[in-house]
């Protein structure tokens, strides 16, 4: 009689129903709004169709997967009943266990990792040198003002690498290689301890084979492990932040080490990257609105067991998740220390004004450059900061870098720190009168970070040399000869070409947001996400360019443990199976 009920595919609730039309408007506006030329063809009633189509097409595919994949157990068994499969499978499927965890499978998977990412480090020894890093290490040797442009927290890091490794070689060049090994045993670290996690939560071998090999095959986790930046150190602490967001309960952990590991983690994405105050905000608030749900709907539950009635005091008392909230708290006021006192001590200088202006001033041009309605006044007013005159040869769509530079260099942003108040009414007032301008805007300036298929293939890795240094540094092989060196690099050309024609950073987004309409469907934790979803959101306010890799490198590199809480059986699923195995040991 069981089986028979197996057998069976349940019709969805119809809560299930309605959760997935919010994720196939999503999609259907993905998907016209990437297409921006097409849809500038159409009718303001022509597009409206075109989302209703898309969404409907959106809602279908996802009801079915979310069908499909939530009942792929009975589905199995129907298979397997119909054609006589039998290879000692029990009809829900494989049983899923919870395993021991032991250090020398986390070291395994970090040498596994650390080995796969040497031939790199080896190939472009010292370092791989990025414009950005010259600029850190001129800071650090006291060539160059400090500066908060890249966050100065991760020079500081760098400086004590830089500095032990000089006064172990003598050398910039083992200075900087000295930083470069230990910035890639961290992301062998990270990533190993994403597998790591997958194999204590009982992932299936075959899962975890895909996932190392996810690790240690794709060139572009050796290539950015190895290249002299902040994204290593920030991808490692968001990847860790997220995991935690998503497994640690603070109201209910005993003891101090998960709220230390919280709160290490949760600064150090606020402090090693610029948008990096936005995720953990922004994850820190949605954490909060969750506990308290949970809560309120907790006691629902136990006062509908019980019968009783607690006093309004009682549960207005137990309504606020405090433990969290102090943490959360006490990660903010040390933040905002750092920017404040601790840095102005340190004559660290601040990021100039136009640096977080992107989106601000992409909307304004594009109004401007595409004959949108603006007075004489507030054109002047736009004038007195970009050169106008020089517009037709440096405003690009896609890349704000370039107005950017010929603002510092030709234009005032001094007019707008002296006058934030006005400068935003000119943003909102132009932007009332021409709100289609400000969304093309928006549009070709964050679509690689949404949309699927873009003009433009997405940087991965730039060139494959040394760049010139002030330092004297240069290229010391120390695995291939040159000959070789360049065949490794026509190869990862290669790969950068497959890649861009199989994946995206759009296909990143699509990919992020089924796992969240999956999760929604099954109404599980989906706090994973959170963070990646306010990386996402950080972009779409302040990206300099509209489709470069390593500004949502952490989704990706994160994918292989998001899927493991998204597809694999939830946290109560495993602990109500392997307490049913207990009791019939016992039994039996």
């Amino acid at each position: 009689m069981d089986t028979q009920k197996k057998k069976r595919i349940a019709m969805p609730a119809g809560r299930q129903f309605l959760t997935l039309v919010p994720f196939s408007l999503c999609y259907a506006a993905f998907i016209v709004l990437g297409n921006w030329q097409k849809s500038a063809e159409y009718s303001n009633l022509q597009n409206i169709g075109r989302i209703v189509l898309w969404a409907l097409i959106s809602y279908g595919v996802l009801f079915i997967l979310c069908l499909v994949i939530s009942h792929k157990d009975n589905i199995w068994l129907y298979l397997r009943n119909k054609f006589r499969i039998d290879h000692g499978i029990t009809a829900s499927g494989p049983v899923q266990k919870r395993r021991q965890g032991r250090w020398y499978v986390l070291a395994s998977f970090f040498v596994i990792c650390l080995v796969s990412y040497l031939p790199y480090y080896l190939m472009y020894y010292p370092t791989w040198f990025n414009n950005d890093a010259i600029w850190q290490m001129e800071q650090i040797l006291g060539w160059k003002a400090r500066s908060n442009h890249h966050p100065y927290f991760h020079t500081l890091i760098m400086q004590v690498f830089v500095k032990i490794g000089y006064a172990l070689s003598g050398t910039y060049t083992g200075a900087v290689a000295f930083y470069t090994f230990w910035q890639m045993a961290l992301v062998a670290l990270t990533f190993a301890f994403c597998l790591y996690v997958l194999y204590r939560k009982g992932t299936r071998l075959w899962w975890l084979a895909l996932a190392l090999v996810f690790y240690i095959a794709l060139p572009v986790h050796g290539m950015l492990s190895i290249c002299m930046g902040k994204d290593a150190f920030f991808v490692s602490a968001l990847v860790f932040f997220a995991w935690m967001s998503h497994t640690f309960d603070l109201e209910r952990e005993k003891g101090h080490k998960q709220w230390i590991l919280y709160f290490v983690t949760g600064l150090s994405v606020c402090l090693l990257r610029s948008n990096g105050i936005l995720i953990f905000i922004g994850t820190a608030f949605v954490g909060i609105i969750c506990k308290i749900r949970w809560k309120d709907r907790k006691q629902m539950q136990d006062n509908g067991s019980t019968g009783e009635v607690l006093p309004a005091e009682q549960t207005r008392g137990r309504k606020l998740p405090v433990r969290s909230m102090l943490c959360m708290t006490a990660v903010l006021v040390c933040y905002l220390l750092y920017q404040g006192p601790i840095l102005k001590a340190l004559q660290v200088e601040p990021p100039d004004t136009i640096e977080g202006l992107t989106m601000p001033t992409q909307h304004l041009l594009c109004a401007y450059m595409r004959g949108g309605s603006l007075t004489e006044e507030e054109v002047a007013m736009i004038e007195q900061v970009v050169p106008l005159g020089q517009m037709e040869e440096y405003y690009n769509p896609y890349l704000f870098d370039v107005t950017k530079n010929l603002i510092r260099e030709q234009g005032n942003q001094d007019m707008i720190a002296e006058n934030k108040g006005e400068y935003f009414k000119l943003w909102l007032r132009v932007g009332l009168r021409n709100p289609m301008l400000y969304l093309e805007g928006e549009v070709r300036q964050t679509a690689g970070y949404w949309a699927y298929r873009v003009p433009h293939y997405q940087y991965l890795y730039s060139e494959y040399f040394m760049v010139d240094n002030p330092f004297g540094i240069e290229s010391e092989r120390k695995l291939f000869t040159y000959d070789n060196s360049l065949a490794m690099g026509e190869y990862l050309l290669k790969f950068q070409e497959l890649f861009n024609k199989v994946w995206s950073l759009g296909l990143n987004t699509w990919v992020m947001l089924f796992g969240l309409a999956y999760l929604a469907w099954q109404k599980r934790n989906a706090m994973c996400y959170v963070p990646f979803i306010m990386l996402l959101l950080s972009l779409l306010l302040a990206t300099p360019v509209y489709n470069e890799f390593r500004y949502a490198y952490g989704l990706f590199a994160a994918f292989p443990l998001l899927f493991g809480f998204t597809f694999g059986p939830a946290e109560e699923e495993i602990t109500a199976q392997e307490k049913s195995e207990d009791e019939d040991e016992k039994m039996g």
